[in-house]
């Protein structure tokens, strides 16, 4: 009898396409994501509907189509290559496209060399949706991503070889890092957290003749986010901010030399409350902005 599935045996690399849900041979060398991934999910939409008519209270299964899905979250390290891999599209050689990724994850690895007890899938077609970058004072920053993803193939038996650990530090918010606008200036006194969600507008495609996918078309960008910063002389200079609408950059250094940097061009502060009350403590707000583009770097 197979065993249950069990926690803290995973296994995941991953690779970028040549082209749409083409794959690369797992037993090519695939590129690590982190030593701290946290969930990893795949997702299978509804495969049927129920179908009635006037006659009877009883249904007749419809099979809908084939839409899968893939989260992935984990702690950025310095050396990460799959945030700029998977999100960055602003290059014109690529026309301007998302790259298309595979995932390798494999299950119970310590059931190895293979077998009844252990399952790999092999995730194709992946293009990201979304992705959150979030953290908080006395915590690490974390990747959120949402991925459309075109095949998902399971098999018992694990195909080539884990690539080699990312060496880099964990990124954390306190550790080395910073958060500034694009002239170098920290946004507040203290901001105590920041999360921003940036979105590729992906969707789906079908033909009338497959209950496969067969696109997955990029379209609006959109980045919005918020951060909780300190209302520097009384909250005066940050509402001036607000009404003068003019843009600024955030630079998200995730920690020190050769690690992720974020960079949100182009940004304006969305609106603002400020509020004084009795609760003590310095005045401060979660101040909502939105970005036009994004870019990065590891400096």
């Amino acid at each position: 009898m197979s065993s249950l599935g069990l926690p803290f045996q995973g296994a995941i690399r991953y690779y970028v396409e040549s082209g749409y849900g083409t794959g690369t041979d797992p037993t090519d060398i695939g590129l690590p994501v982190s030593i701290r991934v946290t969930d990893a999910r795949v997702g299978l939409a509804d495969k049927h509907k129920m179908v009635r008519g006037f006659d009877s209270p009883l249904g007749e299964h419809l099979e809908q189509c084939t839409d899968f899905t893939f989260h992935l979250e984990y702690i950025p390290q310095c050396g990460d290559t799959l945030f700029e891999d998977a999100m960055i599209r602003s290059n014109p050689s690529l026309g301007c496209l998302l790259n298309t990724m595979s995932f390798y994850l494999q299950t119970n690895v310590c059931s190895q060399p293979s077998g009844p007890d252990m399952t790999t899938y092999w995730i194709t077609g992946a293009k990201l949706k979304s992705c959150k970058v979030s953290s908080s004072i006395d915590n690490e920053y974390v990747y959120g991503m949402d991925f459309d993803v075109k095949s998902v193939v399971t098999d018992s038996d694990p195909t080539g070889s884990q690539p080699s650990d990312l060496l880099g530090d964990i990124c954390a918010f306190n550790i080395a890092g910073s958060i500034k606008d694009g002239s170098g200036n920290k946004l507040a006194h203290l901001t105590n957290s920041i999360e921003v969600t940036m979105d590729n507008g992906v969707k789906s495609y079908f033909d009338h003749d497959s209950l496969d996918k067969q696109y997955a078309i990029e379209g609006e960008f959109n980045a919005t986010g918020s951060c909780d910063i300190s209302l520097d002389e009384g909250g005066g200079k940050h509402l001036a901010d607000v009404l003068a609408q003019k843009d600024f950059d955030i630079v998200i250094k995730l920690g020190g030399t050769g690690c992720p940097e974020i960079t949100l061009k182009d940004c304006r502060w969305k609106n603002t409350t400020i509020d004084e009350n009795i609760a003590g403590g310095y005045i401060k707000e979660n101040a909502p902005f939105t970005a036009e583009d994004i870019s990065y770097a590891s400096v």
